[in-house]
């Protein structure tokens, strides 16, 4: 190439880069023309600051806008990016997207749209025409839980806790209640709520039960499990439970005892009109002592069966209010080798109320405590429930009892008298013994403590009894014995016995 090409070409490169250079620094010194502003609404005025900040001296043209960095200068507004989390246009330095120039000389501004329209604009929620709405967001009230430069969360909410936030508003929630539900303990109202909205009732993340089993899954376990489960818990734990707080035990609404009987009125009405009551409902825990609330594999949601539960206080001495006691049960039966029916099946309700009742220990029909009483039906009424009534009422018989001395019924003629009949009590324990037909070793007798020896004995098809009462005397059904009687009076008023006399038939077996 010619030498004289080069350096022509050389130039032309060199000025043409020297005007684009002069092109670029005057465009950059030139103004940056000013966005249209949005029109701006004049019932929300907002004085950001008192004193805007100043262009440099002899260049007025670089006037700071808000949408530049220079809206957060050390003296304008500092501090209003010192945040972890930033709402999208303070991170931009967009300012002008919610605050608009009103009014150029006194540097004030307002809000770009009305209250309710502003965050909205850019927030955009798929909400249900049939969802709840919390009420300040479908007011468009924001700022209450937001802040809209910044936060410590990506919720940019207020506060760490969503306590301190909703209950500026539900301050009724909690109050001084001495129990607190754990999410409400920790401030964490959104592990069962929505803020916004939600299809369910209370802004639930859930609906009725599958509320509360997200969390208490152990429980979800033992109703999916159980034989028998509590209709409450089918439906709605809020039936019994307060979600939030309150004063009694596992948050229930209310005692356990006013609690159920609020649904249980039948049960209300014994327990509320009863003579005798029952201990265990007069404890703290109540109905709780005996009744799962939730679920339970036993019948009537019990906690366990009929014959542990009974022994969870029936395991030691009861002194009652009014100086009677009721002996340890669960040590006469278990020592005890011969059982009343009931006991040994395990059925206490076959002769005990379980919730209250008119009889004395509640026996759930009328029986006479005392040793000693005139018959009649009414006073035996307990025992004639399961034991045929002519066991006392028949003076002979070969079926009705095997207490008897050929066809004497001595049931009769101990227990059917005008004047000191024998109870059952006397000669039976109504739960076990040692000996047999679950007849007392001995009964207490009189103020003194002296104990009523009984001392029965098996013997072939009858038996033998030497107690306090009489002689030692004998009874077989087979081959009857022959007493004779004395007058009655006193405590002797039994027969005495003769040299027993055999039957013909044991005669002529014998022959």
């Amino acid at each position: 190439m010619n030498p004289m090409s080069f350096q022509s070409v050389l130039r032309s490169v060199i000025v043409v880069a020297l005007v684009l250079g002069m092109t670029l620094w005057i465009v950059a010194l030139a103004p940056m023309p000013k966005p249209q502003p949005v029109e701006p609404i004049h019932d929300a005025p907002v004085r950001l600051m008192n004193n805007p900040p100043r262009a440099p001296q002899g260049d007025a043209s670089r006037a700071i806008e808000p949408r530049f960095a220079g809206c957060m200068a050390t003296d304008c507004h500092p501090g209003k990016k010192a945040y972890p989390f930033l709402h999208g246009p303070m991170f931009v330095d967009a300012c002008d997207t919610c605050h608009v120039l009103s009014e150029p000389k006194t540097h004030l501004y307002e809000l770009a749209r009305t209250p309710e329209k502003l965050c909205v604009f850019c927030h955009e929620f798929d909400i249900d025409h049939d969802a709840m709405i919390h009420q300040p967001f479908e007011q468009g009230i924001c700022l209450p839980c937001h802040n809209p430069h910044g936060g410590d969360t990506p919720s940019l909410l207020k506060s760490d806790h969503y306590s301190d936030l909703c209950l500026s508003c539900h301050d009724d929630l909690l109050g001084t209640r001495n129990l607190i539900h754990g999410p409400a303990s920790a401030g964490a109202c959104g592990a069962c709520h929505e803020p916004h909205a939600s299809k369910e009732r209370m802004l639930l993340d859930l609906d009725g039960r599958a509320m509360c089993l997200r969390c208490h899954v152990s429980l979800d376990i033992e109703i999916e499990t159980a034989r028998v489960v509590h209709e409450p818990v089918l439906n709605d734990c809020q039936l019994c439970h307060n979600p939030h707080a309150t004063d009694n035990p596992s948050l229930l609404l209310d005692e356990p005892a006013a609690l159920c009987m609020k649904c249980h009125e039948d049960i209300h009405q014994t327990v509320e009109h009863a003579k005798t009551s029952h201990g265990a409902l007069l404890t703290e825990r109540s109905c709780l002592n005996c009744h799962s609330p939730h679920a339970s594999d036993h019948p009537r949601l019990l906690s366990n069966d009929i014959e542990s539960l009974c022994f969870e206080c029936h395991n030691k001495e009861i002194v009652l209010d009014d100086g009677r006691r009721i002996a340890n049960i669960e040590a006469i039966i278990e020592t005890g080798t011969s059982l009343h029916g009931p006991v040994a099946s395990g059925n206490c309700v076959a002769c005990h109320e379980i919730h209250g009742g008119d009889n004395s220990r509640l026996l759930v029909r009328a029986y006479s405590g005392k040793l000693y009483a005139p018959f009649s039906k009414g006073q035996y009424a307990l025992c004639f429930g399961c034991h045929d009534q002519a066991l006392a009422t028949q003076a002979q018989t070969t079926t009705a009892t095997r207490f008897r001395n050929g066809q004497t019924n001595l049931h009769f003629v101990h227990v059917n008298r005008d004047h000191k009949g024998r109870t059952c009590s006397v000669c039976h324990d109504a739960h076990a013994a040692k000996r047999d037909e679950h007849i007392h070793e001995a009964v207490p007798f009189g103020p003194g403590g002296w104990k009523l020896p009984i001392q029965f004995q098996r013997i072939g098809d009858g038996g033998s009894c030497a107690s306090g009462c009489h002689k030692s005397l004998q009874y077989s059904r087979s081959n009857p014995l022959i007493y004779t009687p004395r007058p009655e009076g006193g405590i002797g008023d039994t027969p005495q016995p003769i040299q027993p006399a055999q039957s013909s038939q044991q005669e002529a077996e014998d022959e």
